[in-house]
C-alpha cells in the first residue's frame, strides 16, 4: 500500500458511530509510525478534507461538505435520477433509490421515499454490501470479468454465503442469469423486513454506473408481482441511463 492509498484508507475509519480519529489510531490502523500518520493527517487537513476537533482528534473537514454540495447541484446522474424517480411514484407502490458503488460497497446517492412507514437502515451516503441485496446484485452482474475474478479470489466464502456461487463458474453463471433477466431481486438480505428489485443504470458505452431500486415491505410483495414491478424498474433505469 503506497502513501496515497494509506491516506485514502483514513476515510474508511469514519464509519458508523466513529466521527473522530486520533493520530495513534491512524498509526495502528495503517500499521505505520506515529510521525507518518501525523504527516498524512496534516496533508489531508491542509486540503480541508479533515479538520482538528475540539480535543486531540480529527474529524471530516469542511471541504467534504463543499464537495457534497457540488454533487447535489451539478451531478447529471443525480438530476436525471431525481426527475425519473419522481415521475415513477404514481405508477409504482414503493420507495425508490438510486445507488452507486465503489470497491465492495454500494451507496445510496438519491431517494424518492414517500412512504415513511417503510423503514430502512440504509439512507443516503451509508454503504451497503455489494454482495448482498438487489442493488448490489444488479451492479455485480454488469462488472467486467477481471473485477469479478478479483472479488471471487478475495471473497469466496462471502460469495458462497450470499448464494452467489461456490466457485468461479457458479458465480459467473449466477450473475449472467441476473444480467439476462434484466433485474435482480432480494428478500430480507439487507433489511430483514424489506424486499428489493433493482435494475442497472448504464453509461453510453454500457459501463455500469449504479442501479435503480424499489424497496417495499417484504410481507406485502407477492411473488407474482415481482416481474410486473421489475418491468417498471427496468424502464426507469433505462430512462436514467445515459444514451
Amino acid at each position: 500500500m503506497d502513501s496515497l492509498q494509506r491516506m485514502i484508507a483514513i476515510f474508511d475509519m469514519f464509519d458508523g458511530d466513529c466521527t473522530t480519529v486520533t493520530v495513534e489510531e491512524v498509526a495502528t490502523t495503517l500499521d505505520c509510525s506515529v510521525p507518518t500518520a501525523y504527516r498524512y493527517l496534516k496533508t489531508l487537513s491542509a486540503a480541508g478534507l479533515i479538520a482538528p476537533d475540539m480535543r486531540k482528534g480529527f474529524t471530516l473537514g469542511a471541504r467534504i461538505i463543499q464537495l457534497d454540495r457540488q454533487i447535489r447541484l451539478n451531478d447529471p446522474l443525480l438530476h436525471r435520477a431525481g426527475d425519473v424517480m419522481n415521475g415513477m411514484l404514481d405508477d409504482v407502490q414503493g420507495n425508490l433509490m438510486v445507488c452507486g458503488y465503489y470497491g465492495k460497497n454500494v451507496v445510496c446517492i438519491a431517494q424518492a421515499w414517500p412512504d415513511r412507514t417503510v423503514l430502512t437502515s440504509y439512507d443516503r451516503g451509508r454503504p451497503m454490501p455489494l454482495l448482498r441485496g438487489a442493488a448490489g446484485k444488479a451492479i455485480l452482474a454488469h462488472l467486467p470479468d477481471h473485477r469479478l475474478r478479483s472479488l471471487m479470489l478475495s471473497n469466496a466464502a462471502e460469495i458462497a454465503a450470499a448464494g452467489l456461487g461456490n466457485d468461479w463458474a457458479g458465480f459467473r453463471k449466477t450473475l449472467r442469469d441476473i444480467r439476462k433477466q434484466g433485474y435482480s431481486f432480494s428478500r430480507g438480505e439487507v433489511d430483514s423486513r424489506n424486499a428489493g428489485i433493482a435494475a442497472p443504470i448504464l453509461s453510453e458505452d454500457k459501463r455500469i454506473l449504479g442501479s435503480l431500486v424499489i424497496v417495499v415491505p417484504s410481507a406485502e410483495l407477492a411473488d407474482d408481482q415481482i416481474p410486473v414491478i421489475a418491468e417498471k424498474i427496468i424502464a426507469g433505469a433505462q430512462a436514467i441511463s445515459v444514451s
